[in-house]
């Protein structure tokens, strides 16, 4: 009887100490970010998309990156055929990439060949 209690405590414990770590995420707004700007405190941001800079053109070849934490991150590659077919290396033909989630104190800007990036802001609320 006393090892169950023992148990029983003890796996109160672990269990309250897990559901008391468990966070929530609240919609803050949505952004649109060229320059360097970072993610504040207690906020998480999710990387929806991106705005292209410049169009395609007819044998032209565009890589289109962001930047974080002043690092070049490739988001897109794209080729216009002689067709006029666009081509689009590991990212769907309308450029758009897997969300990316960035924690708090993280930085993000635009990169080459894009105007403006598309963020969701989310609030952690414990």
């Amino acid at each position: 009887m006393r090892t169950f209690l023992h148990f029983a405590i003890v796996v109160s414990l672990f269990l309250l100490a897990n559901t008391s770590r468990a966070q929530t995420l609240q919609f803050s707004q949505v952004l649109l970010v060229s320059t360097t700007q970072t993610v504040p405190a207690n906020k998480v941001w999710k990387v929806e998309g991106f705005m292209p800079s410049q169009s395609l053109t007819t044998h032209n070849v565009k890589d289109f990156s962001i930047v974080v934490d002043n690092s070049q991150v490739y988001v897109a590659g794209a080729h216009m055929g002689s067709s006029g077919s666009q081509y689009a290396w590991g990212y769907s033909a309308n450029l758009v990439f897997q969300p990316l989630w960035l924690p708090a104190g993280t930085t993000l800007a635009a990169g080459t060949n894009v105007f403006r990036v598309s963020v969701i802001e989310f609030t952690v609320v414990p």
